[in-house]
This record gives structure tokens, sequence and C-alpha cells, in this order.
């Protein structure tokens, strides 16, 4: 991994302008500024570019919000860089927000043209996961080979041998080698749990097939009942064969019993047909004979109807004159009316003519009169709104002198504001200045004041106890005097802030009220214009208003005079029909048949009386006719009811016989109950027979059901057995893959192979920094007290005082081991790793060399130079910088870092 180019905002102490590094052209850079400028920042947005990681920031829940400058919400690093030959572009981006923060991930590859494709996934981890698979690298494995930190250049160093290793195996990713043996262990783990189930089911196989004498006895035992149980159903078989002839014999007198039965029915129904005929006959015959003495003499009868069929002629002949003078009356009526119509036909043009110029008069005055009202009522609404516009301009007119305001007032207002914000901003940095001030005292004291190792916190070089009193003393008073200043700073932009808090209130109401009445006096100026255009609406209104009342007033003149010549029209129109000639001819003859027809007397009522009468006499008549044919049938009737008679005595008496008859048949229910109860208890035995040899089939079947699968289960147990042997065998060869596999196996020869390589690259480097007189040894066996050996990685230095520990050295022996173990670590990731690791970074660490060692680091920096396309230096020694080529010069403003390049030659 290359880094190219890198962009920031909003990161650490780069402010919100987008700051653009441009690391391509430059293969040894040096990062120079000051203390807190923003050198470490840089790296640090390197790596939380491409892992989300970087500084770790005490007091701080989420680790990114301390990364974000402050007062600022949002920040963002985008890193171009290379590997493997292409080049890639990832962009990470932080928000704070009131609830969960926010972060946004974005992954991309640039085509020969420039152009990025996004390699983004849907999931910030997925993302994440891809970039890592691109570069070959976690943030621990680079921090511990490629990156060696600020305070941190032994971080390899002081880690345990089981965390050496550990970064060892992520280097010469032997990581496929643990999937393998968690494999084969899962595999083993499978087969020795198929294995322990196959034996269970062995077990449960074994206990069955203990069954198999017991299940053969029970098969014994069931045939022996099923013999006994087919005994039993024979008997009861021959038992059943002697009820059925019993059974037959008694359905033959059944019949017999039935057929006297039914001949018994039919004679009863026989009887009771022939009772009935001889009642009806009986009644007719008296009904008869009852008529004959009621009804009266027929003579009688037909003069009666004479009489009044005379009466009803008479009635008809005057109904019919009436019709005739109706007739001639409404032929009279006709003929008045034709007359009528003949002379208005001529007259009633003039009167319609007239009638119609008086109509269309009394229509004009009904629109004169509509229009005038819908004058009025458009003059009331104009005067109201009239009214309630001139309410509204009041109103707003008070308003307006309400919130009358001072225009030089609120401009005093806003450049006091102006002045007293710039003020604020101004000791906020100040007080920014003055914290860091004093966490940067309170470091120096800590490093100087260290009773372990007290270190100057410039050179880091070691303090005498005089110079510890004499820093101490300074840094205290400085303290008291920054504490003092910061403690006014604070209480002075606390009540700045209030104050600006108010004014900017003030200014806005100030502002809202000016606007407010801008608003107001052109809504004064719109109605009035409103009420000028009433106004003018109004006068015209008024002016309509008597045109129309002088129209209406001739307009009523005009119909009264057209309605009296009118009514003389009629009049003498009425007088002329009266004086015709034939009109008045009709009319008399009219008054005539009028006259006749009332003068007839006919009555209604009484006519349709009489014809209701007539048709009662001629229903006696009918009446008597049928009674006569029925007095001729009389003596018939008597002699059917004298066989009727006759015929009803023969059949009781065979119904006498019959019941003698019957009386042989009365014990046959008896016997019929008997063999039904018989039969029943035959077929109830029948069936718990039935049912016990069900049963005992039932058993019989299902035992040797169970002493089939006896055997299957058998056969089953041999074959298993052959199984188990296999799948031992099986987790023997996964257990021995597992072995092989795993950190005592394959993994420690690929370290053992791969620690002679560091150590060599380690002791090429540290040979030229001490000059021959330090050599590196990394042991991969320690040897036990109890005897064997234990797989470890310990680290022994051993130089003119012989061989010791890494923990005994200088901190500036140990820097120079720590530096050549790093620059090995990083080679054999570059080579081994398959990720093209062609970047080496280093952040400070330098203080704690001499001259000499300083000039020996950056002669071996030179030699070393060609293995990494790029080496990036962090350092504020004058020494250092001034022997690189180039450096990046960090500077820190009012709106935060800023970086410039000087090239030195």
């Amino acid at each position: 991994m290359i880094p190219l180019k890198l962009q920031l905002k909003n990161f650490l102490s780069y402010g919100p302008d987008v700051q653009e590094i441009d690391f391509g052209p430059y293969q040894l850079i040096c990062l120079s500024g000051k203390n807190g400028h923003g050198k470490s920042a840089l790296l640090d947005a390197i790596t939380w570019a491409l892992w989300g990681q970087a500084r770790k920031i005490s007091g701080v829940n989420k680790a990114d919000d301390g990364l974000v400058k402050l007062g600022q919400t949002q920040m963002m690093v985008i890193l171009d860089f290379a590997c493997n030959g292409q080049k890639y572009r990832v962009k990470r981006e932080y928000y704070k927000t009131y609830g969960k923060p926010y972060v946004a991930l974005d992954f991309g590859v640039y085509e020969s043209e420039g152009k990025v494709i996004s390699l983004t996934e849907n999931k910030l981890r997925a993302t994440q996961r891809k970039i890592e698979h691109t570069i070959h690298l976690t943030f621990d494995t680079f921090a511990n080979s490629a990156f060696l930190r600020q305070g941190q250049a032994n971080e390899f160093s002081k880690k345990s041998p089981k965390d050496r290793k550990e970064i060892f195996s992520q280097i010469l990713g032997l990581q496929q080698y643990e999937i393998v043996k968690k494999l084969a262990m899962d595999k083993a783990k499978q087969s020795a749990a198929e294995k322990e189930g196959i034996l269970k089911f062995q077990e449960k196989i074994e206990h069955e097939l203990q069954k198999s004498q017991e299940i053969q006895s029970n098969i014994d035992q069931i045939n022996k009942q099923l013999s006994a149980t087919a005994q039993k159903e024979k008997n009861e078989a021959h038992s059943q064969k002697i009820l059925e002839q019993n059974i037959k014999k008694l359905a033959e007198e059944k019949h017999n019993y039935d057929i006297l039965t039914f001949k018994l029915e039919q004679l009863i129904k026989n009887e009771k047909k022939l009772q009935k005929t001889l009642l009806d006959i009986r009644d007719q015959w008296r009904s008869v004979h009852k008529q004959q003495l009621q009804m009266s003499d027929q003579k009688t009868l037909e003069k009666e109807k004479k009489d009044l069929i005379l009466n009803i002629n008479k009635h008809q002949q005057i109904l019919q004159k009436k019709l005739q003078l109706k007739e001639q009356y409404l032929k009279h009526k006709e003929q008045l009316q034709i007359i009528e119509k003949d002379f208005y036909e001529g007259f009633n043009k003039d009167l319609q003519q007239k009638k119609l110029e008086v109509e269309k008069l009394q229509l004009e005055l009904a629109i004169e009169n509509k229009t005038f009202k819908d004058l009025i009522k458009n003059q009331c609404d104009k005067n109201a709104e009239k009214k309630q516009i001139t309410l509204q301009i009041n109103k707003i007119k008070d308003t307006v002198s309400l919130n009358s305001i001072n225009k030089k007032e609120l401009e005093i207002q806003k450049k006091q504001f102006e002045k007293r914000k710039e003020y604020y901003q101004k000791y906020i940095t100040q007080g920014n200045w003055i914290k860091r001030e004093l966490d940067n005292l309170k470091q120096k004291q800590i490093l100087s004041q260290d009773k372990g190792n007290p270190s100057c916190p410039l050179c880091e070089q070691n303090l005498s106890s005089s110079r510890k009193k004499f820093l101490k003393a300074k840094f205290t008073k400085q303290q008291i005097f920054l504490a003092h200043r910061f403690a006014r700073l604070t209480k002075i932009i606390k009540s700045l802030k209030d104050t600006l808090i108010h004014q900017h209130k003030t200014i806005n109401k100030l502002k809202n009220a000016e606007e407010k009445n801008k608003l107001l006096e052109i809504q004064i100026k719109e109605s009035e214009k409103k009420l000028q255009a009433i106004d003018r609406d109004l006068k015209n209104t008024s002016k309509n208003l008597k045109e129309i009342q002088n129209t209406e007033k001739e307009t009523v003149k005009t119909i009264e005079i057209e309605n009296k010549e009118l009514q003389k029209l009629e009049l003498k129109g009425q007088k002329q029909l009266l004086d015709h000639k034939e009109y008045k001819n009709t009319t008399r003859a009219l008054d005539l048949a009028e006259k006749q027809i009332k003068e007839l007397k006919y009555c209604p009522e009484v006519h349709k009386e009489i014809y209701h009468k007539l048709k009662v006499i001629e229903n006696q008549i009918t009446e008597y006719n049928k009674i006569h044919k029925q007095i001729n049938l009389q003596e018939e009737r008597k002699k059917k009811i004298h066989d009727l008679c006759i015929s009803l005595k023969d059949i009781k008496k065979q119904k006498i016989d019959l019941n003698d008859q019957l009386k042989q048949f009365k014990d046959l229910k008896n016997k019929q109950q008997e063999i039904e109860s018989l039969k029943k208890e035959i077929e109830k035995t029948l069936a718990k027979i039935t049912k016990q040899k069900e049963a005992l089939l039932h058993q019989k079947g299902a035992l040797e059901n169970e002493k089939n699968k006896l055997k299957e289960l058998e056969k089953e147990h041999t074959l298993q057995k052959k199984l188990i042997k296999k799948l031992d065998a099986q987790a023997d060869d996964y257990k021995a893959i597992a072995e092989a596999t795993g950190k005592n196996g394959i993994q420690a020869l690929l370290i053992e192979n791969a620690i002679p390589e560091v150590e060599q690259e380690a002791n090429n480097i540290l040979s030229k920094l001490t000059n021959n007189q330090a050599q590196i040894m990394i042991e991969s066996l320690r040897d036990l007290k109890k005897g064997g050996t234990k797989e470890t990685l310990d680290i022994k230095i051993s130089d003119s005082a012989g061989i010791r520990q890494y923990e005994l050295f200088s901190g500036g022996e140990a820097f120079r081991i720590d530096f050549s173990l790093r620059i090995a670590v990083s080679k054999l990731l570059a080579r081994r790793s398959g990720t093209a690791l062609q970047t080496l970074i280093i952040d400070e660490g330098f203080g704690s060399q001499d001259e000499e060692g300083l000039a020996l680091i950056m002669d071996a920096l030179y030699k070393i130079q060609d293995d990494f396309s790029k080496v990036i230096i962090v350092s504020h020694l004058n020494t250092m910088k001034d022997q690189f080529p180039v450096h990046f010069f960090i500077e820190k403003g009012l709106n935060g870092s800023n970086l410039k390049i000087i090239k030195q030659g």
C-alpha cells in the first residue's frame, strides 16, 4: 500500500477548508513542524481512512468523536493509494448528530481514464472487509510492522511471545492453516459425535434383540388361544342353525296370521264405507223431504214475475226518453260553443293584442323592479365593504404606530453585535490556545518529574535533579499564569455569549417589526385603492337607482291606462254576443231541454230494486224445478237404504268368524320375542368370539412384525459395527491433519523458517547502527525446568557486555533495536504477505539518540529506502530535518493546520 494523495477536512487540528497533500512525486519525506501542529494527525488520517482507527483518546465514549475538530460536527478524509500496480480511492466521513452518529465509507478503483468505479458494499463492515482484503493488511499488522507510532516504537518488542507469533502468523498468511485445522477438528468432532450416536443406537438394538425369545413364546401362546376360540365359534354356529329352523316355522305362522288380519281389516273398511253411504243417502232423502214441505205454489211465482217485468219495461221507457233529451241538450250546448268561438275569433284579435301589450309592460316593470333591488343590495354590500376596509385601515395604522422603530437603533445594535462577535471568536481562539498550552505543560511536567526515567520534554535527554527543580518551578509559574488567564477568559466568554444571545434576539425582534411595518404599509395602500374604487361604484349605483325609479313610475301609469282600455273592450264584446240572433235561439232551446229533463220522474234506485226482486222470483222458480226432480228419486233412495242394511249384517257375521280364527295365534308374539332374544344372545356371543379372534390375530401380526424388525436390526447391527471402525479411522486422520496444521505443526515450521530471515535483516541494520557492537537473537524454543521444550518467540540481544534481555537496554539502545526489528518485519511483510507493501512510516522517537546515533539511523534509512517506494518520517529535530531532500512543513493557524512542501535539494 503506497499513499499517493490525502485530502482531509475538520480532522483533529485541520480546519473546514479541504487540505490536500500530494505524496506521489516523493520517495523520502520528512513531516516537520511544532508539537501539536498536526504532523501525527496526517498519519492518523491515513489509518482512519483505511481501517477507521487512529490514536486512542481517553475520556471519550466514541473514539471518532475525539477526532472531529473542536466546534465542528462533520469530518472527512479521502486517500488515494496504490496497491499491486492498481490505484484505489477510499473516502470516510463522520457526522455528529443529536441521536446516533453517522459514518459513511466509499471505496473505489481508478480506471485508465481516471474515472473511479465504486466497489462499495451495502453495509459498512462489508466495505471494510473488502478494503482489508484488497491491501491484505489489518490495522494491528500494519501498526506492528510498517508503522512506528509516536511513543510506540517498541510496540512489537514489548509484546508477549504469543502476540509476536500472532503477528508473524498474519504476516506469513498462516490463517489458512488455522482454517484447515478448525475444519479438521470439526470433522473429527463430527465423526466422534456420529460414532457416539451409532454406539447409543447399538445399545438400543442389543436391548431389542434380547426380546426375541419372549416374542416367540407369546406367538405360541396366541396360537393355542386361537384354536380354543375356533371351537367356541363352531358350537355357536350349530346353535344358530337350530334357531334359523325355528325362525322359518314362526315366519309361516306369522304369514297365516297376517292373511287373516288383512281380511279382517278389509271387512272393517267395507263396513265403514257402507255405513257412510247409508248415512249420505239417508241425509239426502231427509233434505229433499224437508224442502218439499217448505216450497210455495208455482203459479203464484209466475204471476209475480209478470208484474215485475211490466214495471221494469215502464222504467226503461222513461230512461230512454231522458237519454234522448240529454243528447239534444248536449247538441245545443255544442252549437252554442261554436257560435261563441266564431264570434270571439274576430273580436279576440284586438283583445289579445291589447292583453299582450299589458303583459309586456308588466314584464318590463318586473325586470326594472328586480334591477332596482339588485342595485340596492349592491349599494348595501359596497357600504358594508367600505366600512370594513376603513376599520381595517385604522387598525393597521394603530398597529404601525405601535410597532414603529428607530432604524438608527437597529443599525447600532447590528454594529455592536458584530464587534462583540469578533471579540468572542478571538477569546475562544485564545482560550483554546491556553488550554492546549496547559495540556502541554502537564505533559512536560510528567516527563520531567518521572521518578523512573526523567527526560527533557523537547530532546528526551535524561535530566539531573537540579534541572528537574528548575523545570518544575518554571512550569508551575507558567501554569498558574495560564490558569489565571484561562479562568478570566472563561468568565468573559460566558458573559459575552449571554450578551450575544440576548442581543441577537433583540435584533431579530427589531428586524421582524420593521418587516411587519413594511407589509402593513403596503396593505394600507392597497386598502385605500379599494376604497376609491368602492366610492366610484357607489356614485354610479346612486345614478342608476334614480333613473330606474323614474322609468318605473312611467311604466305603472302606462299599465293603468292599458288595463282600462282592455276592460272597455271586454264589456263591448259581451254585449254584441248577447244581441246575436242564432245565439239567442240556441240558448232558448238549451234551457227548454234542461227543463224537460228535470220534469221526467225517473228513480234509478227503484228501477234497480224491481230488477233485484225479479231475479229472486226467477231463482225460486229454478229451485222448484230442481226439487221436483229430486222428489221423483225418493223411492229409489228407500230401496238402497234397505239393501245397505242387509249387507252390513253379513259383514258383521264374517267379522265374528275371523276373530274366532285369530284366537289360535294369541301366543305368536311371545314366541317371536323368545326367538329374537335367543338370536341376539347368539349374535352377541359370536361377536365377542370374533372380537377376541381379531385381537389375537392383531397381537400375532404385531409380534410377527416385531420379529421381522428384529431380524432387520440384527443385520443393521452388523453393518454399524463396520461403520464404527471406519469412523474411528476417519477421526484419527482428521486429528492428524489438525495437529499438522496447528500452531506447533506447519505454522511453527514456517515461523521457524522466517525467523532467520528477520534476524539477518534486523542484524544487518543493527550492525550499521551500533558499529557491529550488538546482535539480535530470536529464540523459537525454550527449555523447561522439568525437561522438554516449549514453543515461544523470545528476543535476546548480545553486545560487548554479553547476552541480555531487551528490557535491560537504555532508551537510545532500545530504540535502535526496535527500529532494526520493525524494518526487518516490514520487509518480511513486503516479501511474504503478497501485499506489495512498499511504505514505511516512523513517527518521532529520534529524541533518544545522540548525534552519532542519529547519523547512523539516517545512513540506515538512506540504505533501505530502495526497499520501499515511500518512506515517511515525522520529526521536529533540526539535525534530522536538514538531512531530508523534501520535508512537509506543517503550521497551525486560526482556521486549522496548513501544509507547505519545502525542497532542500
